[in-house]
């Protein structure tokens, strides 16, 4: 009876071992991989986000982990250029660093948090969070300091106080040079041109501007854009030079191309061919603005075409409209309290307005003049909603166009026979992607049939994605042609994941990695990545079949 107590106490204190070692195990290995992610997130972004996103994240077990993690995706998704407006993660960080430490995390997981109240238009709070931001990175995070002094700068725009903005922006400048980052220094002194000019400096903003795209050392990027606003300064300086805007707006496309070009920047460039006679190309753009842009910006230049050629009948409608569709944006502006903050300025600016509304019509005149103040502040960021959308649009129809070529290829007799099987198993759901594509092709007019429409196209892609039935009979297939090759891999890789036992199985099956990457949704880079790891991982671990292994997926 004792020996079979003892026999029971020890099973059980052994399995107690066995968990408590899975589970450091399961942490260390978590820790270990958000540390590498973190070594390589400034310069590379994406592929910092793509493996956040991956994680499980049921083995955050511990409050730092989800700490970690949730600053690092925040982080990940500000270097990535996308807007989030929710604080949830910037929230899950601070709670654990205001309590636990670093100072330097801290004061990250404030940043990150007034960021999201900046981009959800919630100014007051965006500079409270500023505020304590600074106080927290003074002699713990100089990079993030300047961070913060740029983004108070961004809050004093949105709020019309041009001295804030020249001030913070030369303190992010002078950190910048403490720290050496050129590439800051630059983007700084972009930054400080676009203040200057807003506060009647614009020859100091024009030789600043100047300096930038002339200089060897000066980042492309930095080049394009410096160009691009000086482009723009002149076109909308008190005294223009539509000539000279014009053939900077063609050395951008020339020499850097399109992608640096705003919405705002086409306009502009389409204003000034205006003004220098080349109205048949003029118009040919803005026919192609008006096709992709109906905000109050679009309408405003349009209505700035039209009142330039003489045709005031024409350009009192698109005025009125430009007006409509930015007045609730400049009273939304207005009502918040870092505008209370500058009480003076606006009281100032507020008798300004009502001057001119004694000389003209009191009410356009007022909104004018407020709708001009938001279009010069916001036409920087018009073209982030509609390149995200025209991105997402280009992947879902090079992953149709993929299927369609797929599906082709299958009818042919001579395609492998592994791939036709995949393609058959999925087939009625494909042929359903490509009729529905055609459709929405064909259908030119934007209505709620088409957005209906374009929704199947997506969980249609979502739900083959998510198949694990058929990928279970897609591997069944595998085993039942290739000796039980993918039961083999199971076996003798047990700690694989899922990931790779499906990026395993595709490149068995010979799909190229253009289909890879559709079927898994990760970037074609990605693919070829995660080949090398699945192959190296094969080599470490060195299984019975890893010659076979090697080999099919070579």
């Amino acid at each position: 009876m004792t020996d079979t107590m003892n026999k029971l106490f020890f099973r059980i204190g052994s399995l107690i071992c066995g968990l408590f070692a899975m589970l450091s195990c399961g942490v260390s290995e978590m820790k270990n991989r958000l540390k590498d992610v973190e070594s390589y997130i400034m310069e590379r972004p994406d592929s910092a986000l793509a493996v956040l996103d991956s994680m499980d994240r049921t083995l955050l077990t511990t409050d730092r982990l989800k700490a970690h993690h949730a600053l690092l995706h925040a982080m990940a998704l500000d270097k990535n250029y996308i807007d989030v407006t929710d604080d949830s993660l910037a929230s899950v960080a601070l709670d654990y660093y205001s309590r636990k430490g670093p100072k330097k995390n801290e004061a990250r997981s404030l940043y990150y948090l007034g960021l999201s109240h900046y981009y959800a238009g919630d100014y007051d709070k965006a500079i409270l969070e500023m505020t304590k931001a600074e106080e927290v990175a003074v002699g713990n995070d100089s990079l993030y300091l300047g961070f913060v002094k740029v983004l108070q700068a961004d809050i004093y725009s949105k709020t019309h106080n041009d001295v804030e903005v020249l001030n913070s922006l030369q303190q992010a400048y002078d950190i910048y040079t403490q720290l050496s980052l050129s590439y800051y220094i630059n983007v700084a002194q972009l930054r400080i041109s676009k203040a200057l000019y807003n506060s009647g400096c614009a020859s100091r903003a024009d030789s600043l501007l100047c300096f930038l795209t002339t200089n060897e050392y000066v980042d492309r990027k930095i080049k394009a854009y410096a160009l691009t606003d000086r482009a723009f300064i002149k076109t909308v300086d008190s005294i223009p030079d539509y000539a000279l805007a014009t053939s900077m707006y063609e050395n951008v496309l020339k020499d850097y191309g399109p992608e640096f070009m705003t919405l705002k920047d086409y306009w502009a460039y389409a204003f000034s061919l205006e003004q220098i006679g080349r109205s048949g190309e003029s118009e040919d753009i803005v026919s192609q603005l008006f096709q992709i842009d109906s905000s109050g910006t679009a309408y405003y230049w349009r209505y700035r075409i039209e009142k330039y050629r003489g045709n005031d009948l024409a350009a009192l409608p698109l005025l009125e409209k430009a007006l409509i569709k930015n007045n609730i944006e400049v009273t939304e502006t207005l009502k918040q309290s870092v505008a209370r903050i500058q009480k003076d300025y606006y009281e100032s600016q507020y008798r300004e307005a009502a001057l001119l509304v004694r000389l003209r019509n009191q009410m356009i005149v007022l909104v004018l003049a407020l709708s001009i103040l938001l279009i010069l502040l916001l036409c920087y960021m018009v073209n982030r909603y509609v390149n995200r959308q025209r991105v997402e649009r280009e992947k879902m129809m090079e992953y149709v166009e993929e299927i369609k070529r797929q599906l082709v290829q299958a009818k042919d007799e001579d395609y492998p026979l592994l791939k036709k099987r995949f393609i058959d198993l999925y087939k009625s759901r494909f042929e359903t992607i490509g009729t529905l594509c055609e459709q929405y092709l064909q259908n030119k007019d934007r209505t709620d049939v088409e957005k209906v429409m374009y929704q199947k196209m997506l969980l249609m892609i979502e739900e083959i994605r998510n198949d694990n039935v058929r990928k279970v009979k897609f591997e069944s297939l595998l085993n039942s042609e290739l000796d039980g090759i993918m039961q083999n891999f199971r076996n003798e890789m047990p700690k694989s994941k899922e990931w790779e036992v499906t990026m395993f199985s595709y490149l068995v099956a010979g799909f190229d990695a253009t289909m890879i990457s559709r079927l898994m949704d990760i970037p074609l880079n990605n693919v070829y990545a995660y080949k090398r790891r699945l192959k190296l991982k094969i080599e470490d671990k060195k299984p019975e079949h890893s010659d076979q292994f090697l080999e099919m997926i070579s």
